[in-house]
Parts: structure tokens; C-alpha cells; sequence
């Protein structure tokens, strides 16, 4: 835990820098960070080797190193897009870009308690244009917000950890999820055979060769960025250019990208997932034409991300429906203390509970800030509905890069409308932006993959909790800090545009609108959104009862996301590898090949890694991977 804590402490005190000044590789970025990995593989390659040749046993276990990468994937999002990049500016931009054009003094300044945002003046001024020369950082005026977000997203993250325990055996047991991001830190962490001073995987060499292609790729178009004399690699492809005229122009951006680590990870998946990431997302883009053509009253992505709406709480409600025995059994132990839940993270009645009470303070801390009380109780809920299943994307496909499309308020303005709702709710409801609309690097996927990956390597499942929560206290401490002081540093105006300004002002201008604009139940909208419900009922019926029927509808939650529209073409290239492979070299090849993925994986993590640390030390960045 030592070397874990140090490494994410390391982790932690560098993405803020690399991440919002620098513009490199982010050091997280998805649910398999790319800055964790290349940690990882220097201590596999580098400590445990030189410690196995100089003192022969005092090398690092594999559940040693799996500890290590479960405290570094679980802290690795909080520096960034899973809370600092977005909440850290919502504390101040309604005061500093409050202008008499947009109201925002009359419209949020009353409804946002002292206690939730900065309101001090100069530490506003100061947090967008930089400190003058020698004077302190004001942490004054971030204690109180700071103590009451940190209690809010402790509590958060609290109940997060609780339902992944609640659903830890029906997904890894019962219904035998692959877990694919979970396989690669598996197989680097395994012992060598005796003599060896690496293991099998890395002596293999078909490994090498897919760790040489995304090494070298973007080895080259990294050495373009710097030196422009080196030639560059094409790797985004923009096929949206030949779709000029209408209606084909509704397509609007369409890239073909290659991202060596999503056709490794996606040929680990069964051929109907693969085959769904990126047929949903070429239909949701034909959708678009349709609509455009016909001349619909609702929009591409309206129509879009209703559907996915109503999809997702059709699959919840399917998702209690087919672990009903679980369910019971959770609900058998937790009444009449029968069963047995030695071997899950915690007991079934200390996680059945702990999610009730924690969604219950959440809902009370909501409600002290101004929100009513069912409002609070609605997006609460719905959002933990949205993290569990993009936790199940990712447990069940592989998907390192995940998004929902919609904030959990949108349901709110289609079911009811704006106007059911207070203005003081809409003002709080500007934070959903802060962790609940881009959720890339939400923490709740990596903690049910940390629930599944100590299997192989004999590692207590209980003994996890602890490792989780100083995690999670280490790298909001260091983020915190890091984050704000950097902030006022160097002003929030001359680091990541998007973050600090764009999504930012997104945010109170989506909560300012919802105030201005009263609107009532939206029935075109909702029929939408039973469309969308019905269609993820009607594939889980037909891919249970009917063999053919290989379409999976985790593609049809994600098509309308920019996830999708950045990764969906290299699923398309490892479905067809993994297709082919299995059509002429049978089950046989398809296991000779797997090294060859595995590698392309750890190839662009390790030349990302390199690449993070050259932008840290020259202050420009080269991008491996989408931010």
C-alpha cells in the first residue's frame, strides 16, 4: 500500500498540470488509464526484475501489484473529469461571469448558499486571472465549500462502493461478465516460471509485435508535433466532408480514428458487442438524415438521446428483473441474517444499508442547499441508476470510454417540465455538470472491475475497502490542492478553455434557460423516450431467446455520445480482426492472436506514458488517446 499510495500521489499531483496546462496525454482520460498502466509496467519491468536478480523472493507479489493498480485506477479520474476538472470552476464562475446580459446575479446569487461556492471577490478575480506577484493562495475562502463538497462526494463515492458489493456475484458469478480492462493488469502481474526474471506474457512474442504498432505510430506523429520536419501518420480519417448537400449533411462530424488500444480490448469482446458499438452509431448518423429530411420537429440528437433515456431505465428495471435471485438472497440476508456473504467486499446488510442512508444524506445535503426534495430525490436516484450502468458497459464490454448523453435533471424536463421545478433547484442543478453529465472517469467502473481482478491472484476481497477508501482520501486531498493552487497560479483564463470557461458557463446557462423558459410535460419527447425503452426490451428478449439475433443494446446506449463518435470505428476494425480470425483460424487462432491485442494495449499506454512526460518537461503536449 505504501508504493501504491506513493504512486497515486504521484498520479494525482501530475494530471492537473499535464492535463489543463500542458494538453498532453491525459493521464487518465477512460476507465484503463493510460498513466496508471505505464506506472504499472515500469514496476513490473523495472523494480520487480532488478529486485528478483539483486534479492531473489523480496520482489513484489502478484497481489501486491494488483493492490498497487487498484489504488492508482480508482483514484486516477478525481484530478480531473471525474470531479476537479468540472466542479472546481463551477465554484466560481456565477460570480465572475455574471453579467446585467445574462442575469446571472438575479437568477443564482440569492440561490447559492455561502457555504457551496466562492464568494469572496478577489478570490474570484484571482482564480480566473492569476494571483498578483507573492501573494498567498486565499484558501479561506475554499473552506467551507471545500468541507461540504468533500462531504458530499465522499458520501458519493460511499454508496458507489456499496452497490458494486451489492452486485459484485451477479455479474462476475451468475451472469459471467468478462471484465476485459480487468485481464491485461492480471496477465502483467503474473509470477514468472522459476529462473524467469518476466513472465510468459512478456516473453511472448507476438505481444511485441502489437506493442511495436501504436509504439511506433505515434512515436512518429509525436515527433511531428514537435519537430514538423518528420512526416506525420494519418489516424483520423473525416468522412463528414463527403456529405455536403442535404440531407446527407445532418450527418454532421463523422471521423474514422484509430486507436490501437480499443481494437485490442475490443477483440476481447463477443462479436455481437464489438458488432453493436459501431452499427448503432452509423444508424443513429442515417437516423439524423431521416429526420432532417422529413423535416421532424425534433432534432438528430434530441431524438437520440431520448431514446437512450428511455433505454436506460428499461435496462435497470430488465437488469433487477434477471438478478431477482440475487436480489432475494441480498433481501434473505439482510432480514434473516441466512446466506453466506463472507467472500463479497462487505456484507450484504452493511451495503444494502449503506446505499439507502447515503442516497438519504445526499438527498438531505441537497435539500439544505435549496432543492426540493423530490427534485433531489429524482436526480440522485437517477444518476446511480446512469453510473451502474455505465459500470455495466464497462464490466460486461469492455467500453473504456464511456458517456451517458443526457444530465439526470433531463428526465425532470420531459416528464414534468421546467416549470414544476423551483428556480432554487435549478440553480443547484447547474452542479450536475460538476460530476454527473461527462462521466468518463466517474469512479464507480473501477470499482467493480477492483471487486473482480484480485481473483486470480488470491487477493481478500474485504481487505479492498480500506485500500479504496485511502485512495480515495489521498487523491482528493492532493487533487484539491494541486488542482486550486495551480488554478490561481498561473489563472483559470490561460489553462483548458473548455473546462474553465465553455462547459462551465454550460453548465448555468442550461440552469438559467430551464429558469426562463417554462415548459410543461413534453409528450412528443417522452414517446421518444418509451421507443427507446421498448427497443432495449425487444433486443434483450430476442438475444434470449433466439441465438441469431446478435445485437447487443449497450451499442444503442452509447451511439449518440462523443465516445462513440470517437471510438466506434476502431471497434468496427477489431470486429472485423476478430470475425476473420474466427471464420479461417477457428478458436485455436483466436487464442494465438490474443498476445498480438494485449500488446497493441500496452503499447499505446507505455508510448502515452513517454509522451506525458516529454510534454511535462518541454510545456506542449501530444494527445494519444480522445480528451
Amino acid at each position: 500500500m505504501l508504493i501504491g499510495s506513493a504512486c497515486l500521489l504521484l498520479q494525482a499531483s501530475v494530471t492537473p498540470y499535464n492535463n489543463l496546462y500542458v494538453a498532453g496525454t491525459n493521464v487518465a482520460g477512460n476507465h484503463f488509464p493510460i498513466g496508471s498502466a505505464f506506472i504499472f509496467t515500469l514496476i513490473i519491468l523495472a523494480l520487480n526484475v532488478v529486485l528478483r536478480k539483486t534479492k531473489p523472493g523480496s520482489e513484489l507479489s502478484p497481489a501486491e501489484l494488483i493492490t498497487i493498480w487498484i489504488m492508482m485506477s480508482v483514484g486516477s479520474g478525481i484530478p480531473y473529469s471525474g470531479l476537479m476538472r468540472y466542479l472546481s470552476p463551477l465554484l466560481v464562475t456565477p460570480m465572475y461571469f455574471a453579467t446585467p446580459e445574462n442575469e446571472w446575479a438575479e437568477l443564482f446569487h440569492q440561490h447559492l448558499p455561502d457555504w457551496l461556492v466562492i464568494k469572496d471577490s478577489k478570490a474570484v478575480q484571482y482564480y480566473y486571472e492569476g494571483l498578483p506577484g507573492g501573494m498567498p493562495v486565499p484558501w479561506g475562502a475554499w473552506l467551507k465549500p471545500a468541507l461540504a463538497w468533500t462531504s458530499f462526494i465522499l458520501v458519493m463515492y460511499f454508496v458507489m462502493i456499496c452497490i458494486c458489493a451489492l452486485v459484485r456475484k451477479q455479474w462476475v458469478e451468475r451472469e459471467r461478465y468478462t471484465f476485459p480492462l480487468a485481464q491485461l493488469p492480471v496477465d502483467l502481474a503474473e509470477s514468472p516460471e522459476n529462473g524467469s526474471l518476466i513472465n510468459s506474457f512478456f516473453r511472448n512474442r507476438v505481444m511485441w509485435i502489437g506493442f511495436m504498432l501504436p509504439v511506433v505510430i505515434h512515436g512518429i506523429k509525436g515527433l511531428h508535433v514537435y519537430f514538423p520536419a518528420v512526416p506525420d501518420i494519418t489516424t483520423i480519417f473525416n468522412l463528414g466532408r463527403a456529405f455536403a448537400s442535404k440531407p446527407w449533411s445532418a450527418i454532421g462530424n463523422l471521423q474514422l480514428v484509430i486507436y490501437p488500444s480499443v481494437i485490442g480490448f475490443s477483440y476481447l469482446l463477443t462479436l455481437e458487442i464489438s458488432f453493436s458499438m459501431w452499427f448503432f452509431f452509423l444508424l443513429y448518423k442515417m437516423e439524423t438524415v431521416y429526420l432532417s429530411a422529413v423535416g421532424s420537429s425534433i432534432g438528430g440528437n434530441v431524438f437520440a438521446s431520448r431514446q437512450a433515456m428511455g433505454g436506460y431505465l428499461a435496462l435497470i428495471v430488465l437488469m433487477l428483473w434477471t438478478g431477482r435471485e440475487h436480489v432475494r438472497t441480498i433481501v434473505r440476508k439482510v432480514v434473516s441474517g441466512k446466506g453466506d456473504d463472507s467472500d463479497e467486499p462487505m456484507p450484504y446488510r452493511w451495503a444494502l444499508m449503506g446505499s439507502i442512508l447515503g442516497i438519504g444524506i445526499l438527498v438531505a445535503m441537497c435539500v439544505l442547499a435549496g432543492m426540493q426534495i423530490g427534485t433531489a430525490m429524482a436526480v440522485i436516484i437517477i444518476f446511480f441508476v446512469i453510473v451502474t450502468i455505465l459500470s455495466w458497459m464497462v464490466a460486461n464490454a469492455g467500453v473504456l470510454f464511456v458517456q451517458q448523453g443526457f444530465r439526470p435533471s433531463e428526465y425532470l424536463t420531459v416528464a414534468v417540465g421546467t416549470a414544476r421545478v423551483s428556480n432554487a433547484s435549478w440553480a443547484i442543478l447547474a452542479f450536475e455538470s460538476g460530476f454527473m453529465r461527462d462521466l468518463r472517469e466517474v469512479m464507480m467502473p473501477s470499482i467493480i472491475n477492483a471487486f473482480k481482478v484480485p481473483d486470480p491472484v488470491g487477493l481478500r476481497r474485504r481487505s479492498l475497502i480500506s485500500v479504496i477508501a485511502l485512495s480515495i482520501v489521498l487523491a482528493l486531498a492532493v487533487s484539491y490542492y494541486t488542482h486550486t493552487s495551480m488554478t490561481y497560479h498561473m489563472g483559470a483564463n490561460n489553462l483548458e478553455l473548455y473546462a474553465y470557461n465553455s462547459a462551465a458557463r454550460r453548465a448555468y446557462d442550461w440552469s438559467a434557460s430551464a429558469m426562463q423558459n417554462l415548459s410543461t410535460t413534453n409528450w412528443q419527447e417522452l414517446s421518444v423516450m418509451g421507443l427507446g425503452a421498448g427497443a432495449v426490451i425487444f433486443m434483450t428478449f430476442m438475444r434470449r431467446n433466439f441465438l441469431w439475433f446478435a445485437i447487443h443494446p449497450i451499442g444503442y446506449l452509447m451511439h449518440l455520445t462523443y465516445a462513440a463518435s470517437q471510438i466506434w470505428s476502431s471497434f468496427l476494425i477489431g470486429w472485423l480482426c476478430k470475425y476473420t480470425i474466427l471464420k479461417y483460424g477457428g478458436i485455436k487462432w483466436y487464442r494465438k492472436m490474443r498476445p498480438l491485442f494485449l500488446g497493441a494495449v500496452l503499447g499505446e499506454c507505455v508510448i502515452g506514458g513517454v509522451w506525458i512526460i516529454v510534454g511535462m518537461i518541454v510545456g506542449t503536449g501530444y494527445m494519444v488517446l480522445p480528451g
